[in-house]
């Protein structure tokens, strides 16, 4: 008699869930300000006068090294040193997070004058 042997079927394991946050743009950029010490409700205003809080926003209409782009409109030729000094080498400018911590770190620094909107 020939012997069966049975083979129990492996149970595929799933990674567990990752847990992740959605935040709203506005919450991105009120953090950014509270993180780096800048007014809140001022922060917000400078966001929606330069891209009405879009992330994925580009100004056409202007171009010097590149066109005003993403949340806070960094000209995008000045974008990834700007990035890289601020801790976000490699980062896109239309990294909502990004955009907003550059800024908001900008700001602090004393460089809000590269800012049209003064909300």
């Amino acid at each position: 008699m020939a012997q069966v042997t049975t083979i129990e079927p492996k149970v595929a394991q799933t990674a567990p869930k990752q847990v992740t946050e959605h935040k709203s743009t506005e919450q991105i950029v009120r953090e950014a300000a509270r993180t780096h010490g800048i007014d809140e409700a001022y922060f917000v205003s400078i966001a929606m006068c330069e891209s009405t809080m879009d992330a994925t926003a580009v100004n056409y209409n202007y171009y010097e090294n590149g066109n005003p782009s993403g949340l806070f409109q960094h000209i995008s030729g000045y974008w990834p040193a700007r990035a890289a000094k601020y801790g976000y080498a490699g980062a896109s400018v239309f990294d909502a997070t990004a955009n907003a911590n550059v800024t908001a770190q900008m700001f602090r620094d004393g460089a809000s004058n590269l800012w049209e909107c003064k909300a």
